[in-house]
């Protein structure tokens, strides 16, 4: 109910903005994801994990060259991790609603930031023995937060027709480690923080 809650908030307010120019658009990319883990008790580091983003957008020109544009992407995000006798996965689904802030130079090159949060949809923690093949399997929402906080950094180029073409980096704020009685692979002590590399394609409709 409150993530219902969170996107129809951020209808509204998108629906309300005053803007001297609105445009929507779609869209969809590839990630790199990875989590940051510390203390690192059980080295090697975990490993990126690839995934997918889709989602619309809007782009609210507040003045000459600066753009505000919300978005609410679905984006497969997780790691690979793995210590001496297990392989570890993290598979995570989340809806991330972002507000982010643009500015756009004349060349058709723009670079944006802004805040983002992210709603976990569903999600798993696999755990395979390396000798035997077992397998043990933990509900993400049992041992994960519901919600991950970020910082959206990133650059984009316009092209003809709507066209636009985007590389971003989602460097997560918040410690998502909510097992307090260790049934995952990660202990008590160690905070989990989302670090996704996004490589993007965006159509603005009537272009």
């Amino acid at each position: 109910m409150k993530k219902l809650f969170c996107i129809l908030a951020m209808v509204v307010l998108i629906i309300q903005l005053p803007a001297q120019d609105k445009k929507f658009g779609i869209r969809a990319g590839v990630n790199m994801s990875n989590l940051d883990v510390s203390p690192e008790n059980d080295p090697p580091a975990p490993g990126s994990r690839l995934g997918i983003h889709l989602g619309g957008f809007g782009m609210f020109e507040l003045s000459e060259g600066i753009i505000f544009q919300p978005e609410v992407l679905f984006s497969s995000q997780g790691a690979n991790d793995e210590d001496p006798e297990t392989f570890q996965t993290v598979k995570l689904s989340y809806l991330n609603l972002a507000g982010l802030f643009k500015y756009q130079l004349e060349s058709g090159i723009s670079i944006h930031a802004g805040p983002q949060l992210g709603l976990l949809v569903d999600g798993e923690f696999e755990e395979e023995d390396k000798v035997s093949g077992e397998q043990d399997i933990f509900d993400a929402k049992s041992v994960y937060k519901g919600t991950d906080l970020a910082l959206n950094f990133g650059i984009s180029y316009m092209l003809e027709g709507g066209l636009e073409l985007g590389v971003r980096y989602n460097l997560g704020i918040s410690d998502n480690n909510d097992d307090p009685f260790e049934n995952a692979f990660y202990d008590l002590n160690q905070e989990l923080k989302s670090r996704v590399l996004q490589v993007s394609v965006a159509y603005i409709l009537g272009q």
